[in-house]
């Protein structure tokens, strides 16, 4: 299956121009993608600064797609107001519906996964970013066919990197739990053996609910409990949940330049996070 979409793939890449940029949507996916393409361009960011889920397009935005040669993005799970440029432009390569990637269902406040969801989240999962590393490597090599070891050989580099920052937390024995302001860190969990005990809101832009707050008090699996949060989250709600640890964290790497880097440090904070609130 894969080598057939790779095959259709590359039939419509071969009718492209080759000399025109990598646009590439949220932020995450650039890092990748600039791993990927190290010593040969420079990948663009489409949403310098936005994030998918409240995109606004402007005409920049929109000369952007219109000038690139390949146009890299997750799909209308995340970034729905993109689809309606991109969800008919052959240049345009969704993640999400690739079949390439591990994806998970979204899941409710208290844990259990939801039909017909997408938890779009999906470079936090290592291998999910080898694979989107290798696919991008792939599809650019196909339009750049001289400088086809160069991104392989990146690809390459970038994979090793991956799966030694992920080796450095595997034989752990006990799923740790945790709580988050709002479901973003799934993809995490298995690299770093946590376990999820349930959310304040599903959406971190609307405060948690009293009863969520009740239910979280109420169902808690430690007496103190790990709670990962945007920095935006409001003291004055997750303190109603104490006694807890709580660490700030930023599940899109909005600011970060090194797509390892980012994944290693949003992986320490959260598993000191989870060792602490053990102690």
């Amino acid at each position: 299956m894969l080598r057939l979409f790779l095959f259709v793939s590359f039939s419509m890449l071969s009718t492209w121009g080759w000399t025109q940029s990598l646009v590439v949507s949220t932020h995450p996916i650039y890092l990748i993608a600039k791993e990927v393409t190290n010593g040969i361009e420079t990948p663009v960011l489409l949403l310098s600064d936005q994030t998918g889920h409240d995109v606004q397009l402007t005409p920049a935005h929109r000369k952007t797609i219109q000038e690139a040669s390949l146009v890299v993005w997750l799909g209308k799970a995340h970034e729905a107001p993109l689809e309606r440029l991109l969800h008919q432009n052959r240049k345009a390569v969704a993640l999400l519906d690739m079949g390439l990637l591990t994806i998970l269902p979204q899941r409710n406040l208290r844990g259990a996964s939801l039909e017909n969801t997408i938890d779009s989240h999906v470079w936090l999962e290592p291998n999910n970013a080898v694979r989107i590393a290798f696919f991008i490597a792939t599809l650019r090599s196909q339009q750049h066919p001289e400088n086809k070891a160069k991104y392989l050989a990146n690809a390459r580099d970038f994979a090793q990197q991956m799966r030694q920052a992920a080796q450095q937390y595997e034989g752990s024995n006990k799923a740790k739990p945790y709580w988050s302001y709002h479901d973003a860190y799934q993809y995490l969990e298995r690299a770093l053996n946590l376990k999820f005990a349930g959310a304040l809101t599903n959406d971190p832009h609307i405060a948690p609910t009293a009863a969520q707050i009740k239910y979280l008090k109420d169902s808690r699996p430690k007496t103190q409990m790990c709670l990962l949060a945007e920095i935006s989250a409001s003291s004055s709600q997750y303190r109603r949940l104490n006694p807890i640890i709580f660490e700030s964290v930023d599940e899109s790497m909005n600011g970060e330049d090194n797509f390892i880097a980012a994944w290693k440090k949003l992986a320490a904070k959260t598993d000191k996070c989870v060792l602490s609130a053990q102690n």
